[in-house]
C-alpha cells in the first residue's frame, strides 16, 4: 500500500548574511517533492521597532507593492532576497510564506519560540545558526529553557554537499533514535530518491534487555509505518569507542545528504548535557552532511 502522501512544513532562518543561504539551498535540493514541502522563512532582526514588524497586515506577495490602501507590508530586504532565490529556482510561490520578528529573548529562543508557535516539522539552521548555540555556553538560564522547549527537530546546515542523497540513521535502542527514526520516516515518505541506512556502533553498551537485531527491527519498522519501501532501507553495524568519529567517518564515506541522531542526555548543565557529547562533536565538525538531531 502507498504511504500517505503528507506535506512538510519546515520553518527555515534566515540571516543577514545572504551569502550564507546554507539552510535554504540544503532544502531545496533535498526535496524532489517541492509540491509537498511548505516554507516558512523567519528572519529574527535585531532592530526592534521597524514598519517591518507591524503585524496587523501581511508581507507584501512577490511583485506586490506596499501602497496606500494596500493592506500589506514591505518585508526585511533579507526575507526578500530569499524568497526570490526560491521562485527563480522554481520553488512553488503558494508554498512560501515570510515570518520575521524583532529580537527579544535572544536569538535561539526566539527561534524556539516560533518553532513551538507554528507547531513545524523542522527548523533548519544555516551556517550562521552553529553561532546561536554559542549563546548556551554562557547562560545558565538559556541551557533550562531550550531543554525545556526545544521540543522539534533540528537540521544543522553546515557547509553541505551539493548533489547529496540519502540518510545515515544513527539508532542506538534508545527511545530517542525511535523518535528520531519515525521523523525520518517521515521526511523521507514521497522522496523516492532518497533511502536510509541504519546504523549501529556495537562499541555501544545496550540497552537491558535488547540486542543489535532488536535494535535494528524496531528502527525498521518505525520506517515502513511511515510507508518506506525493503529496496530504500540498508543496514550497517560498525565498531569504535569513539562513537562520533565513527559517524563522522561513514557520513564522508557515504557521501550521505543527512545524519540523524536522537538527543540524549540528562537535565542539562551545559551543551554536552543538552545535546550528548556525540552530538556536541557532531555540531562542531560536521560537514557534507547537515545534521538532524530529534528529542
Amino acid at each position: 500500500m502507498a504511504a500517505e502522501t503528507l506535506e512538510k512544513h519546515l520553518l527555515v532562518t534566515i540571516s543577514e548574511d545572504i551569502n550564507a543561504l546554507f539552510g535554504l539551498r540544503y532544502v531545496f535540493g533535498f526535496f524532489s517533492r517541492r509540491d509537498l514541502v511548505r516554507l516558512t522563512l523567519f528572519y529574527v532582526s535585531a532592530r526592534p521597532g521597524s514598519e517591518a514588524f507591524d503585524s496587523s497586515a501581511p508581507f507584501c506577495a512577490a511583485g506586490q507593492a506596499s501602497s496606500f490602501g494596500n493592506a500589506c507590508r514591505t518585508p526585511p530586504q533579507t526575507l526578500t532576497t530569499a524568497r526570490d532565490w526560491l521562485l527563480d529556482m522554481g520553488f512553488p510561490g503558494d508554498r512560501i510564506e515570510l515570518r520575521s520578528a524583532p529580537a527579544k529573548y535572544g536569538t535561539v529562543k526566539d527561534i524556539a519560540a516560533e518553532a513551538e508557535r507554528g507547531l513545524y516539522d523542522a527548523v533548519v539552521l544555516g551556517r550562521r545558526g552553529l553561532s546561536w548555540f554559542d549563546e548556551i555556553f554562557d547562560d545558565s538560564i538559556t541551557h533550562r529553557m531550550l531543554w525545556e522547549s526545544i521540543s522539534f527537530p533540528l537540521w544543522v546546515c553546515r557547509n553541505p554537499g551539493r548533489h547529496r542523497k540519502n540518510v545515515l540513521l544513527c539508532v542506538d535502542g534508545s527511545e530517542q533514535s525511535l523518535r528520531v527514526a519515525d521523523h525520518v520516516g517521515f521526511v523521507l515518505r514521497n522522496e523516492p530518491e532518497h533511502s536510509v541506512t541504519v546504523f549501529h556502533n556495537r562499541a555501544l553498551s545496550l540497552p537491558e534487555g535488547q540486542s543489535i537485531e532488536h535494535i535494528m527491527a524496531g528502527a525498521i519498522a518505525v520506517l515502513k509505518e511511515n510507508g518506506l519501501e525493503d529496496e530504500r532501507i540498508d543496514i550497517l553495524v560498525k565498531s569504535s569507542k569513539d562513537p562520533a568519529e565513527l559517524i563522522l567517518k561513514q557520513a564522508q564515506e557515504g557521501e550521505f545528504a543527512a545524519v540523524a541522531v536522537g538527543r540524549t542526555g540528562g537535565k542539562p548543565d551545559g551543551l554536552r548535557n543538552i545535546f550528548g557529547s556525540t552530538s556536541q562533536t557532531l555540531l562542531r565538525k560536521l560537514e557534507g552532511a547537515a545534521l538532524w538531531i530529534s528529542k
